[in-house]
């Protein structure tokens, strides 16, 4: 019976450290732009152009984030460089219709956390 137990909880140890594995930076920036073609209808090129620009920006958020170690807070002006960065792409290519929509869902959300 012990050795069931142990094994139970060995292997829900082994389940649990699988299952918090991080996503990829490919896969986080996919999700993302999947989420905008949703939410805003992105075309194909402006598909492509947001996931090149979104995945650009999870390296280098991660580079940071290695750079700056374990446990330690990766520099602000250069992670603020990076989302402007990335927010000039993404002005750049949505549309006036799109942009009003982002920010429509952005309010949304904050109006949810703030509840």
């Amino acid at each position: 019976m012990k050795k069931y137990i142990l094994s139970f909880a060995l292997l829900a140890l082994v389940s649990t450290a699988t299952l918090a594995q991080k996503k990829t930076a490919e896969e986080r920036a996919q999700t993302a732009t999947e989420m905008m073609e949703k939410n805003l209808g992105l075309n194909s090129e402006q598909k492509t152009a947001i996931y090149n620009a979104q995945l650009e920006k999870l390296k280098a958020m991660d580079a940071l984030k290695v750079a700056a170690g374990k446990g330690n807070q990766p520099d602000a002006e250069q992670a603020k460089a990076i989302s402007k960065k990335y927010n000039e792409v993404v002005k750049a290519t949505l549309t006036d219709e799109q942009k009003a929509k982002q920010k429509e869902l952005k309010a949304q959300q904050a109006a949810t956390k703030a509840n």
